[in-house]
């Protein structure tokens, strides 16, 4: 087997994770953290490595059905300006990390660009790297 692409993240004996930055899509860094439990650390990263490479690939597509389910409630709860477009609201969030879990299932999570008041948007990804949801937190 080759290298991993997450061979520089540090394991974190507290928590049980392995964790670091990895660079995504040859731009920025993201966090990253993988939560191996009691699985087979090769195991977890090889499927984490998968979803990776999917996430890469369809961040774009996660981005616009972020806004499908939150723009409204922005424009409508959150928004004290004038209504932010679509476009506009994609351009503002930014994916800063990711978590995951032993089973291929993954947490984004982004910058809301001030969008949420400085909360953070959630995005849930299964194991074959197709979005779930997204949510506010924080």
């Amino acid at each position: 087997m080759g290298k991993s692409i997450f061979s520089e993240l540090q394991f974190d004996s507290d928590t049980k994770n392995y964790d670091g930055q990895i660079k995504f899509n040859n731009r920025d860094f993201v966090d990253l953290t993988i939560s191996i439990e009691m699985f087979d650390k090769d195991k977890v990263f090889k499927l984490a490595e998968n979803v990776f490479k999917k996430i890469e690939e369809l961040e774009e597509t996660y981005k616009e059905s972020i806004a499908e389910d939150l723009l409204t409630i922005h424009n409508e709860t959150w928004n004290e300006e004038s209504i932010t477009s679509k476009s506009e609201f994609i351009n503002r969030i930014k994916l800063e990390g990711i978590l995951f879990f032993c089973d291929g299932n993954a947490e984004l999570y982004y910058n809301d660009g001030d969008l949420f008041w400085g909360h953070t948007i959630v995005v849930r990804i299964n194991e074959n790297g197709q979005y779930q949801d997204s949510q506010v937190y924080g």
